[in-house]
This record gives C-alpha cells, sequence and structure tokens, in this order.
C-alpha cells in the first residue's frame, strides 16, 4: 500500500502526457454492495464436495454463460497462487482498451486479497478511492485446496461491454502470469513510477497473443 503518500506519475503516449496522483488509504469502491461475496450466495458448494474439478468448472461455466453482466472463468491453483503472489508485490497497475475510433479507454486497477477492481482512469483521477469499479473480479477459493481450482466471477457494468470485460481478464492473466517481461512494467509502476513507459503498453496490444476486443459477445473465459 502507498497509504497517503502522493506520487505523480507521468505516462506519455502519442496524445501527450497523462498525469495522475495517488492521495488514498482505501481500494477503489471497497464496500460497494455487490452480490456474490461469498461462493454460498452463489451456489450449494456442499452439494459439489464431492464433485470432480471438472464437473465444478462445467457447472460454473454453464451457469455464467447465462448471466447477464458477468464473466467468469476455472483458474488452476497454482496459476491463481502466481497471480496472488505478485498482486501483493504490485497491486496496481493500468489498461489500455482500444476503441472503434482509433482511441484508448484508460482502466486503472487494484488487487485487494481475493478481488480485484477495475476503474477507468479518469474516475480515478477525479474521485480517487471513491472512484466506482467498472469491473470486479471475486475469486473463490473454496476448492482450491481439495480440487485444485479457484473459480472467478466478474460483475462489469455500463459503459463497459462483456467483450471488453473478457479483454482486462486477459490482460492481466498476460502481465501477472503468462509474460515474465509484461510483469517488468507492472513492476516498474508500482515501484519506479517515474520510469513506467507507456508506450510499451499500447505496443503489447498488438501482440498476436492479446486480441483487442471484437463485437462478438462472450461472458466465459476458457
Amino acid at each position: 500500500m502507498l497509504g497517503n503518500l502522493v506520487k505523480t506519475l507521468g505516462i506519455r503516449s502519442r496524445v501527450g502526457c497523462i498525469s495522475f496522483y495517488r492521495n488514498f488509504s482505501g481500494t477503489i469502491g471497497l464496500g460497494c454492495d455487490i452480490p456474490g461475496h461469498s461462493l454460498d450466495d452463489i451456489m450449494k458448494t456442499e452439494l459439489l464436495k464431492d464433485a470432480t474439478p471438472e464437473q465444478i468448472t462445467k457447472v460454473w461455466t454453464e451457469y455464467h454463460q447465462k448471466k447477464d453482466g458477468f464473466v467468469s472463468a476455472v483458474i488452476p491453483s497454482l496459476h491463481y497462487a502466481e497471480i496472488e503472489a505478485k498482486g501483493r508485490v504490485c497491486p496496481r497497475f493500468v489498461y489500455a482498451i482500444p476503441k472503434d475510433n482509433g482511441g484508448f479507454e484508460m482502466m486503472y486497477s487494484e488487487i485487494h486479497q481475493h478481488r480485484i477492481s477495475f476503474t477507468s482512469l479518469e474516475a480515478f483521477k477525479a474521485l480517487q478511492s471513491s472512484a466506482p469499479p467498472l469491473l470486479e473480479l471475486f475469486h473463490y477459493v473454496d476448492f482450491q485446496k481439495s480440487k485444485e481450482l479457484v473459480l472467478m466471477r466478474g460483475a462489469f457494468k455500463d459503459p463497459l461491454t462483456s467483450t471488453e470485460a473478457v479483454f482486462l481478464v486477459n490482460q492481466l492473466q498476460m502481465y501477472y502470469r503468462i509474460d515474465p517481461e509484461r510483469y517488468k512494467l507492472v513492476h516498474t509502476f508500482n515501484h519506479n513510477p517515474m520510469f513506467f513507459d507507456f508506450n510499451e503498453l499500447l505496443k503489447n496490444l498488438d501482440s498476436p497473443d492479446l486480441k483487442a476486443p471484437s463485437h462478438t459477445t462472450q461472458n466465459t473465459l476458457t
């Protein structure tokens, strides 16, 4: 945590310089009322204690395919443990979402225990810890040891679309788990922000392993 220290980060892009200030002691939208803070609020875990990981994955995936306003994933325990560990060291980052007009929507994220919150960078600049989350990822670790999987549920709201929510989750995986080089950007952002290179962030959007949001609706990650 940065506590109440005020830090200025200059992010340089093709269209100029974005500066924002960090001066807060809380987490984005912490305490906002979103259903599903407990896995038992979503499903009867007692009925799944004898289920196989494959059966739990099927139930979780099929349930969320029918739910508007949510994205979901089933994450191997070791993968989630890596994200969780890196999130403790580097809890904050920024992401870019390409728009049809050729511009970018900048998002700011924080990791707090098993919850990851995303808000627009503009909202964070204006409201800081009071900025409303546009995407909240909740990770349920009830089966982390017994089934070696973690269930993820993400609740998103307008103006974020389902494909943009999935795109943010994919970026999170890339930066915090899949690509060590990208994680170096995350580490720089958290620990040496004045040396953070925004152009490197934009360059990564052109990577073939990270597809920009399409117009095809998808609310379940595989």
